[in-house]
């Protein structure tokens, strides 16, 4: 096997003197879908933000492969939406991501029709309901054409 995207040594995370995350190894390679499943509280949310690198570790390790760290997405549990409509929130992420003005709005609803959320353009994002704002996340973390996408309870 090729050297992983993401390989986890030893890694603990305390907080108040409690354990909230053990993991002894993990090694991702990027083949297809990984699931992190485990009861509420196990750390799941922990370790999506410490592959991030949001979070760091008090002890171990997590190597990512060089040039990774810009190639990954995250949509958390609860997406932060800007005060803007559902088209404006897309827009604003093909600006940053280098998509020039006159091809926004055509990718923009590209996007949106992959996440049903055609005709939801001028609709304020933080109006929608869960499931829609969440949709709208995905769409607008996909914009980056990510070799990694972290879904924090996506369903």
């Amino acid at each position: 096997m090729s050297e992983p995207l993401i390989h986890i040594d030893d890694l603990t995370y305390n907080r108040e003197g409690q354990c909230l995350l053990d993991v002894s190894t993990l090694s991702l390679f990027g083949l297809g879908t990984t699931v992190i499943l485990g009861p509420n509280g196990a750390g799941k949310s922990l370790l999506l933000r410490m592959m991030m690198g949001l979070l760091v570790p008090d002890q171990g390790h997590i190597r990512r492969r060089e040039g990774l760290y810009t190639q990954m997405a995250w949509v958390p549990q609860k997406p932060v939406l800007l005060r803007r409509s559902v088209l404006a929130n897309l827009t604003h992420a093909l600006a940053l991501n280098g998509v020039v003005r006159s091809e926004r709005q055509k990718h923009a609803e590209e996007l949106l029709a992959i996440g049903n959320l055609s005709g939801f353009e001028d609709r304020p994002a933080r109006k929608l309901s869960g499931g829609e704002q969440q949709r709208l996340a995905l769409v607008r973390a996909l914009v980056q054409k990510p070799k990694i996408l972290f879904l924090d309870e996506a369903t």
